[in-house]
């Protein structure tokens, strides 16, 4: 029996929520049954992009929706999938766009057609953001009756994508014992980065884009460190707002006081090193980084607009109104520090295990194809 060829439709596979959850799967599943191929909207060498080719998937680039007209995009698409009849399933995440991706793919005969949602997204306001708003609206109406399964990392992200709809919660996992408290790790790489055994450390990890909200993040590190001077944060991640938070750093005066890791492939690690966990993002599905930080026992502080379905009953949830940094450092100075031991049962318990959801989503490949 030859494996299933599953179509992964993506902006990139480059490092981010989404994307690792993937590569975690990937790594995970039989391949012997199951081979995971990309298509991608991006052209230039991408994070995951060696990985992919070492476990034996495929790469296809095309122009989405940011460079072409939607009537040119679904003409390209239909093509795309014509020629490529060895795709029995098509697997978007592209969220509302996936009602467009899917309905090609319906109209090429491909008979599994599965939507993720990975994430929720408040509406945008003003004039500019009405047509946008009107495009994606009719784009999700195109979902549910083109794609033959749903899925969905949080009831909320299921909800916001697709209505009332019947979807299936597969939450976001991670290898659980991979994060497991290690006082030798916490030293190495506090070593490496020069920090201090009794400076408080803050993390986040996360994309540089609207949605994280750096700037608060910034507000929130500020107030803290008038606290307490022996502070730091380390910023994880790269993106497209990246220069203009390294700008506010600097007009703050805490250049020597905040890391920029860039993007890493071991978070687990450097997570050890941490103190707490801050997250005060403005919208979220259901947050890898968030599990991650549990995972590594941290003590949270998260946005109240991001769903509990993550919560492992150890974070601690603050109200976002900007301008209101002052609460969040005083929460977080109160916090105190705690012996921090192992989750690995809790993450498993709570679905959080990337093996079990390997298991289940090979499960889901192989029925719906009849193999």
């Amino acid at each position: 029996m030859s494996e299933i060829r599953v179509l992964h439709v993506l902006h990139s596979m480059n490092c981010g929520g989404a994307e690792t959850l993937i590569m975690n799967l990937y790594r995970c599943v039989d391949r012997t049954k199951i081979q995971f191929d990309f298509l991608v909207n991006v052209f230039d060498d991408m994070y995951y992009q060696k990985e992919i080719e070492e476990l034996g998937g495929r790469i296809y680039r095309m122009k989405f929706l940011t460079s072409i007209t939607p009537p040119v995009y679904e003409r390209i698409l239909y093509k795309f999938f014509i020629s490529h009849p060895e795709y029995k399933i098509v697997h978007s995440h592209l969220e509302t766009t996936t009602g467009i991706i899917l309905k090609q793919a319906k109209k090429a005969g491909v008979p599994v057609r599965i939507a993720h949602s990975h994430t929720i997204r408040y509406t945008r306001t003003g004039a500019a953001a009405f047509i946008e708003n009107a495009y994606k609206t009719h784009c999700r109406k195109k979902i549910v009756p083109n794609s033959t399964h749903r899925l969905a990392c949080s009831e909320a992200a299921a909800k916001w994508l697709y209505g009332g709809a019947d979807a299936v919660v597969m939450k976001n996992g991670i290898n659980s014992a991979d994060y497991d408290y290690s006082e030798e790790t916490r030293k190495e790489v506090r070593d490496e980065f020069k920090i201090n055994a009794d400076t408080k450390l803050l993390m986040h990890v996360g994309r540089f884009c609207d949605p994280k909200n750096h700037s608060f993040l910034i507000d929130i590190f500020n107030e803290y460190h008038a606290l307490n001077g022996n502070s730091m944060l380390m910023l994880v991640g790269e993106g497209e707002l990246m220069e203009g938070i390294k700008k506010k750093v600097l007009d703050l005066n805490l250049t020597d006081s905040v890391i920029f890791t860039g993007i890493r492939n071991d978070v687990c690690r450097l997570l050890q090193a941490a103190d707490y966990f801050v997250f005060p993002s403005l919208y979220e599905g259901l947050p890898l980084s968030l599990v991650e930080a549990q995972a590594a026992d941290l003590p949270c502080f998260v946005s109240d607009r991001v769903p509990k379905d993550a919560d492992l009953n150890i974070s601690e949830y603050v109200s976002l109104p900007l301008g209101d940094s002052k609460n969040w450092a005083g929460r977080i100075l109160e916090a105190g520090e705690r012996q921090r031991r192992s989750r690995f049962t809790e993450i498993c318990k709570a679905g959080f295990d990337i093996k079990s959801n390997a298991d289940f989503l090979t499960d889901l490949y192989c029925k719906s194809t009849g193999m």
